[in-house]
């Protein structure tokens, strides 16, 4: 019994006493590293695809001010990038590689598509709504309407 209370009171020092392992000061080692990770102003591009919780936003590079909106959405359709799947992000839009027509009035953006689109999963509508209304110049609010072949899609806005 007394070999067990002198072995437990030789563990608590040996424990208190931080196995020798001094401490340091900060070491400086110079400002911190700059990097450019999110393209801003006319060179860059939001989309919209599904992430493991739920929808997120994906700046890409390129694109021009004039013709924002259609770059996005054509962006979109086509779905991520190799490197955005292999992220986990994928899209609820099927493949789509029929025709296209974009318009803007105002706050008012019509797609139309050579495809049914009142089967689209609500996920997939948000992609549209919220690409859509981050390619117009911000403070508007957009409401979209999409065109197919089986009828009218008119989107929710998007929540961010």
């Amino acid at each position: 019994m007394r070999g067990t209370r002198i072995a437990a009171l030789c563990a608590a020092l040996l424990l208190a006493s931080g196995c020798g392992i001094r401490s340091t000061d900060v070491v400086e080692v110079g400002d911190p590293a700059f990097a450019k990770v999110v393209p801003t102003g006319d060179e860059a591009t939001t989309l919209y695809f599904k992430g493991p919780g739920g929808l997120l936003p994906v700046v890409r590079s390129g694109g021009h001010k004039e013709s924002m909106l259609g770059d996005s959405l054509i962006r979109l359709l086509i779905g991520p990038s190799d490197a955005e799947k292999d992220a986990g992000l994928t899209s609820e839009l099927p493949n789509y590689y029929g025709g296209l027509a974009i318009g803007r009035e105002g706050e008012k953006v019509t797609v139309r598509l050579e495809r049914a689109v009142l089967d689209f999963p609500p996920l997939a509508r948000q992609q549209l709504a919220c690409t859509a209304a981050h390619a117009v110049p911000k403070g508007q609010a957009v409401k979209v309407t999409v065109f197919g072949t089986d009828g009218r899609l008119d989107l929710p806005g998007c929540p961010f």
